[in-house]
């Protein structure tokens, strides 16, 4: 061994001795080589050069609420990732008041696989409301005003006949049926067989109980029925334009009425029937009393002004319409492509629907005690009503309930069954759903839409105020009516948890086990009545040190200078304040923003004195828990995890400055060591983002839920088999990488 050999091995010896004898605590420095190699997928498999490694997103949110109260009151705004109703899982990703004047405005962070936001809104009279707003791929910002319909799915209301209007007909303008002249009167039980192009007629005050041959080939015959025709048993077909007219004072009473051909059946006066039959495109109509047990319609139609009883109604074909400008009552109704408009009282004991399109008008009402649809489109026009007093079940995905672009409509549902069908149904433009037994959206599946501006309320609590008719059973009120108003505040926002997974082998490639640290953030903020921020809450969980060197952990808030923070308070003062120092308001002294230590050493902080990996080859160690308050000297306009600089510290301070670890796309602080960046750019750094390789691998992941991390020198891609795809499409592919294992 030379002299010079021995002089640098005496130096060594002589620092190790120093170190010891005074007992300072240092992190390992780095000691960078000057190549590397790719560790997270074999080489060729390129990562994208502009990936950030983010499974979230950043997005401006404006709500203006519809207020009723000219300004006077608050309401409550809030934002979630998923369906606050019913006890589901759901993340909240802001909130704040609103009124007229002042719209909430605010950054949410959405995990990047979201496709919706649920907006709740909390009335001055304490009603709530739900609405989901549709996040597209790449959007940035999301504006949401409560006037104005969004991705409406509308089928026209009025049907394709210029003559198919919403005005009820069932006044003094209906011409009276006028038997002629020349009509042929029938008698007594003998059978008729009508001739082309003749009338017959039971008289008013006689009885005919024989048979009637309308259907022998002959067309234009026309029978009228101004007395009574009893004939149980027998079933009238008329065919080829053939026609019946019943009078006001008319009953007929027979087994069946159909219709082989086009023609028509009229009643002003009262039909009794065990079934009614309908093909061919003919139309029956109702101007009095009808009663049928069963009623069959195919590629007829029919339309009632009057009072129609059915206690059976099918119809399956498309181009048949039941229209009610009356008072129709169904017992059971099976209902395929066809088309139902309700445009005054109907009522519906049990309703199964496939393909149908159901119309409501303005002040209508159609109530059904049970439905089940499939593929059904209804569509409420202003004021009007749907009504389920038991269950409305969508046993199929693309079913949709619209309401009317400008003012609102209502649908009462005492129970929505939509379990396990994706997309079942989809709620949009003006349509208040007044429902407290919905089933709720799971995280991720998503089994209804309520587009904006519909919304949903709880089932006693709507807001909607129709007014009574004949055509709607006293329409509705508005529940809060009486209620004294009263301010909506925000205090305290929890915004949930992410987890923050290190490897600390920067600037070397490490294992990617992504262990090394795993730290979970809780972020609680506190809001004025402006919508700013006077202080947070971080609530973290050290749950993993898979290191056998000397971490610190720290989070930088960026954007927020450090004489911005009038003070910090933490729960552990004994693991902090000797590896970052601390200035008198509790940040880091030195520094241009604000930082916060979480620990200063991570084995310390579960208690140990060396440095084994803790948590990740069992789980013999309990989480440390540790809450950091920080308040501002002025309010902040926002704050949201993003402004996390979520760090740890793999050595000390010296006079080049110190090692640091941060996710894609941070900086880092002011005390990094810049020298060493420099050293090993474009070398084993990208050239872009110091915390990337230069094969565009990260040093650290952050995902919007509590991190399932892989155990001791377990690769990450093997645990999630997502991973890899996720990673080489740049984020593109497989963005709930982190919820498949």
């Amino acid at each position: 061994m030379n002299k010079k050999n021995n002089y640098y091995y005496l130096l060594l010896l002589l620092t190790g001795l120093s170190l010891l004898n005074t007992g300072c605590f240092k992190m390992d420095a780095p000691s960078p080589t000057e190549t590397t190699s790719p560790k997270l997928f074999p080489e060729g498999a390129a990562i994208p050069a502009d990936f950030k490694w983010s499974s979230v997103r950043t997005i401006d949110v404006k709500v203006a609420v519809n207020d009723k109260y000219n300004g006077q009151y608050f309401y409550r705004v809030e934002l979630y990732d998923n369906d606050p109703r019913l006890g589901a899982k759901a993340n909240l990703l802001g909130a704040g008041v609103a009124k007229k004047g002042q719209d909430f405005t605010g950054k949410i962070v959405v995990p990047a696989l979201l496709q919706y936001v649920y907006l709740k809104q909390i009335s001055p009279v304490k009603i709530s409301s739900v609405t989901m707003i549709a996040v597209a791929a790449g959007a940035n910002s999301l504006v949401v005003s409560q006037g104005a319909s969004q991705n409406q799915l509308r089928e026209s209301i009025s049907g394709s006949s210029a003559n198919d209007t919403f005005t009820p007909s069932r006044d003094a303008s209906i011409a009276a049926i006028v038997v002629p002249t020349d009509a042929i009167s029938i008698t007594g039980s003998s059978n008729v067989t009508v001739e082309s192009n003749k009338s017959y007629v039971v008289k008013a005050g006689t009885t005919f109980t024989g048979q009637i041959d309308a259907n022998n080939g002959t067309n234009n015959a026309k029978i009228y029925i101004e007395g009574t025709w009893r004939n149980q048993g027998y079933t009238l077909t008329l065919g080829n334009n053939n026609a019946i007219y019943i009078t006001d004072a008319g009953t007929i009473d027979l087994t069946n009425v159909m219709q082989n051909t086009t023609g028509a059946f009229i009643n002003y006066g009262t039909a009794l029937l065990s079934a009614m039959n309908t093909s061919n495109e003919t139309l029956y109509t109702n101007y009095g009393t009808l009663t049928v047990d069963q009623a069959t319609l195919s590629n007829g139609s029919f339309t009632n002004y009057g009072t129609a009883t059915f206690k059976s109604l099918t119809s399956t074909t498309a181009s048949t319409k039941i229209r009610n400008e009356g008072s129709l009552t169904v017992t059971t109704a099976t209902i395929t492509n066809a088309t139902l408009q309700a445009i005054c009282y109907t009522k519906i004991g049990t309703l199964t629907s496939n393909g149908a399109i159901v119309n409501i008008i303005g002040k209508a009402l159609l109530t059904i005690n049970n439905i089940e649809a499939a593929g059904t489109r209804f569509n409420l026009e202003p004021s009007a009503i749907l009504e389920v007093t038991g269950t409305a079940k969508f046993s199929s995905n693309k079913n949709y309930m619209t309401g009317p672009d400008t003012g609102k409509a209502l649908a009462r549902l005492k129970k929505v069954d939509v379990q396990g069908q994706w997309q079942a149904i989809t709620y949009s433009g003006g349509l208040e759903i007044a429902c407290s037994d919905h089933t709720a959206n799971e995280q991720w599946s998503t089994y209804y839409i309520v587009n904006s501006p519909a919304t949903i309320v709880p089932y006693d609590k709507s807001t909607v105020v129709i007014a009574g008719t004949t055509c709607n059973a006293g329409g509705n009120n508005d529940s809060s009516a009486g209620t004294t108003p009263d301010n909506q505040t925000v205090s305290d926002i929890d915004l949930g948890t992410f987890s923050y997974a290190f490897e600390d082998n920067w600037p070397e490639i490490g294992d990617y086990d992504m262990n090394d640290v795993v730290i979970e953030m809780n972020l609680i903020k506190y809001q004025n009545t402006s919508n700013k921020v006077t202080k947070v809450t971080l609530k973290g969980n050290l749950v993993s040190v898979g290191a056998s060197k000397r971490n610190a952990v720290a989070v930088q808030l960026d954007g927020i200078p450090a004489a911005s923070v009038k003070s910090v308070t933490y729960s552990r003062t004994n693991l902090v304040g000797s590896t970052l120092k601390l200035g008198s308001n509790g940040v880091e002294s030195g520094q241009t923003y604000a930082v916060a230590t979480i620990v200063d050493d991570a084995h310390k902080a579960f208690g140990v004195s060396g440095t084994p990996t803790i948590s990740t080859a069992d789980g013999s160690y309990k989480p440390v828990d540790v809450v950091i308050t920080i308040e501002f000297t002025t309010p902040l306009d926002n704050f949201t995890f993003q402004n996390l600089n979520m760090f740890i510290i793999t050595s000390e301070q010296n006079n080049s400055g110190r090692s640091e670890v941060h996710l894609v796309g941070y900086n880092g602080t002011d005390k990094i060591d810049k020298s060493l960046i420099e050293s090993v750019k474009g070398k084993k750094l990208s050239t872009t983002d110091p915390f990337k390789s230069v094969y565009n691998e990260p040093w650290g992941l952050s995902v919007p839920v509590s991190f399932v991390y892989p155990l001791e020198s377990k690769n990450i891609k093997d645990l999630y088999p997502k991973f890899e795809s996720w990673a080489l499409s740049g984020g593109t592919k497989d963005t709930n990488w982190y919820l498949v294992r």
